[in-house]
């Protein structure tokens, strides 16, 4: 008689399935990136080469020229873009775990983005847990995902708002709230935010939240929305508490990729 497989063993089983097909998917984007980067770099060269030699045609038709060639450099920047982050979606790097204070670590990033803010009148506040339990992140990656969330933030508030970045901590998980005053998200996109290539920006990938969900599994958390339609909207990413990702066959909770319910809101 065969002998039943355990939920854990079915979870395994199915994470190792979806391990395998993404490597085969890393390996075709790897390839297909290849063809693309190729023509591209030519477009952009020969773009460029028009832009200098309109310097000879006269004022009227060399403005329309060198029009039509930024338009030209501005959408094969657009799809470079696109294409860097459909490959860090299907063939991210190996995760190098670095113990961190999430509040401290914060900082740098929030420095970064807050001239942009500024000019945009928006204020970045901080409400940091003294002491915070350190986790353990790839920081780089990580790093993404922040960046992604404050972008967002930034996005939805457009101008003359508030971006509020909190920390806090209980018995098992350390928490980043990234919420915004931006009026909140149409509960018709609310439903699709987190689905694949799915965006409401003109010139966005729809892979931003993904990459950045998928991250922060990779860390063994989770990653939500927290959606007040009307008044704002809040992301909050889980970290368990200085631990690697690994997976137990004890009766423990799993967590790593698919286990535990990543995204349950607690």
């Amino acid at each position: 008689m065969a002998k039943t497989k355990s939920r854990k063993q079915i979870e395994r089983e199915a994470r190792d399935e979806t391990q395998a097909r993404m490597a085969y998917i890393g390996t075709l984007a790897s390839g297909l990136a290849h063809e693309i980067r190729t023509p591209l770099s030519s477009i952009v060269v020969n773009a460029e080469l028009l832009a200098e030699d309109a310097g000879s045609l006269p004022e009227e038709q060399r403005e329309e020229v060198l029009k039509r060639t930024e338009r030209i450099r501005t959408e094969a920047s657009n799809l470079r873009d696109t294409l860097d982050e459909f490959l860090a979606f299907a063939r991210p790097p190996k995760m190098q775990f670095v113990s961190t204070n999430l509040s401290d670590w914060l900082e740098g990033i929030i420095e970064f983005m807050e001239p942009e803010c500024a000019k945009l009148d928006i204020s970045i506040v901080r409400r940091f847990l003294d002491e915070l339990y350190p986790v353990r992140i790839d920081q780089g990656q990580f790093g993404q995902v922040v960046m992604n969330l404050l972008s967002n933030a930034r996005d939805s508030v457009g101008e003359h708002g508030t971006i509020t970045i909190t920390t806090e901590e209980d018995d098992r998980w350390v928490r980043l709230r990234v919420a915004d005053d931006g009026g909140g998200v149409d509960p018709e996109v609310e439903r699709k935010i987190f689905d694949v290539f799915f965006t409401t920006k003109k010139h966005g990938s729809g892979l931003g939240l993904g990459i950045a969900r998928r991250i922060v599994r990779e860390h063994g958390g989770g990653l939500w929305l927290e959606n007040l339609p009307g008044r704002g909207a809040e992301f909050v990413v889980r970290l368990p508490k200085g631990k690697f990702l690994e997976y137990r066959d004890d009766d423990g909770d799993d967590s790593g990729v698919g286990g535990g319910g990543g995204e349950e809101k607690r």
